[in-house]
């Protein structure tokens, strides 16, 4: 009884983690963290080319020495007459201290417009790749705990034949022990049931890997494969793997706009500056300050820049290049949808087949032992019949792995959430 409680818990314990958990686990881990991070910085970029429209106010202070008096301030020569009269000295020092602000408005910068839709494309770009890397992760999820069963289903098979094979034997070993056979029948069994023992540590070593990788994305160790259901079907709106691509495009072209506006549309700008001027070694040797400052409307207009004309070149190439690359992608992605859907459809034959492939292969195998049995079967016959059974087993656990694979590549593809398709 206590071997029987300690069994049933290691299966209780097996399936107490299900698809919803290691898909809940996902979130959590560092992989799907640096994607939320990036999609934070993306947004962070954008509002940063955003603040260029935000007025620039700077504080200042100096002091500076110069080797022969210098005016505190620039003086017309208005100022100059009526100081003479007055018989006022110039305020000239050699040491001067300066504080002050300066305030700078962007009126006219025709190229932020675009710069700002650039960015407005990488954040949306950012969002999207986040959402796709995470159904990629679900999907590889998928696939992994797919092998991860086929695996398992695979153990099974080969302790059904390994369970026969021993059923074999120990009527082989009355036989030899009774005369009837060579002993070298009972060799053959064992070196059959050696090979068996050697796929079966291979498989073992196989699911430690998988379930290593599961565990890397999850953060959740599993014992075996948890059981997977289809409780909805793909949404195939459209090819929601295509539209990260899109927003890497429309920003190129922004990119491409803004170079050509930076190199042809002028720049206006508002700026101010005002300024305490003080020192206290005057040639009159008396303390002195002066007030200065300026506002003015700047307009700047390029003219000749090398530099921008061959930016403007590298800008275009890029779109090209970002253009041929997603017409690139929309082929080959519209092709391995129909692929996979078309594949969907003959694995579920593929599936049914199998199963009655399995069946006859059970009483061919059956007829071959009681032929064998009767010596109307050589050994190594009979055991052909044992490996066609296994073989055949192990090709229906291969269709269904293959299924939900190919079922969680199509919902990247079109962007369904695995939570919503697979529990």
């Amino acid at each position: 009884m206590k071997k029987i409680a300690i069994l049933l818990s290691g299966v209780i314990l097996s399936q107490a983690v299900t698809m919803d958990e290691l898909f809940e686990g996902l979130k959590q881990q560092y992989i799907t963290k640096i994607d939320n991070i990036n999609a934070k910085k993306a947004i962070i970029s954008e509002q940063k080319v955003k603040s260029n429209y935000y007025p620039k106010i700077d504080l200042f202070g100096s002091y500076t020495h110069y080797n022969s008096p210098t005016g505190l301030k620039p003086i017309d020569p208005i100022e100059t007459a009526k100081l003479t009269k007055n018989d006022d000295a110039l305020p000239f020092s050699q040491n001067i201290e300066k504080i002050g602000i300066k305030l700078s408005i962007p009126i006219f910068m025709k190229e932020l417009s675009s710069l700002s839709q650039k960015a407005k494309f990488l954040a949306k770009n950012a969002k999207l790749k986040k959402r796709l890397n995470f159904y990629e992760n679900e999907a590889v999820i998928v696939a992994q705990n797919a092998s991860l069963e086929y695996l398992n289903n695979l153990l099974i098979a080969l302790n059904k034949t390994k369970e026969s094979l021993m059923i074999t034997r120990k009527e082989l070993e009355i036989a030899v022990n009774s005369g009837r056979k060579a002993g070298i029948s009972i060799d053959k069994i064992d070196e059959k049931l050696n090979s068996l023992d050697i796929s079966i540590n291979n498989i073992n070593i196989k699911k430690e890997s998988l379930i290593a990788n599961i565990e890397n994305l999850t953060g959740i160790e599993l014992k075996n494969s948890v059981s997977m259901i289809q409780i909805s079907d793909i949404k195939k709106d459209e090819i929601f793997a295509l539209k990260p691509l899109k927003e890497v495009l429309n920003a190129s072209n922004m990119d491409y706009q803004a170079s050509k506006e930076k190199r042809y549309y002028p720049k206006v700008a508002f700026n101010m500056m005002w300024s305490e001027n003080y020192t206290s070694d005057t040639i009159n040797n008396k303390n002195d300050n002066e007030g200065y400052g300026y506002y003015q409307i700047a307009l700047t207009m390029p003219l000749f820049d090398k530099s921008n004309d061959m930016d403007i070149q590298l800008k275009k190439i890029k779109l090209l290049k970002d253009k041929l690359k997603f017409q690139k992608t929309k082929h080959s992605l519209t092709i391995e949808a129909k692929k996979l859907q078309k594949e969907l459809e003959y694995l579920d034959l593929s599936k049914k087949l199998s199963l009655k492939n399995i069946e006859n292969r059970k009483k061919l195998l059956k007829y071959a032992k009681i032929a064998f049995e009767e010596g109307r079967m050589t050994e190594e016959d009979y055991l052909i019949y044992e490996d066609k059974l296994l073989q055949a087993r192990a090709n229906y656990y291969e269709v269904i792995a293959q299924h939900w694979q190919n079922l969680a590549k199509l919902a990247v593809i079109y962007g369904n959430n695995l939570k919503g398709i697979i529990k």
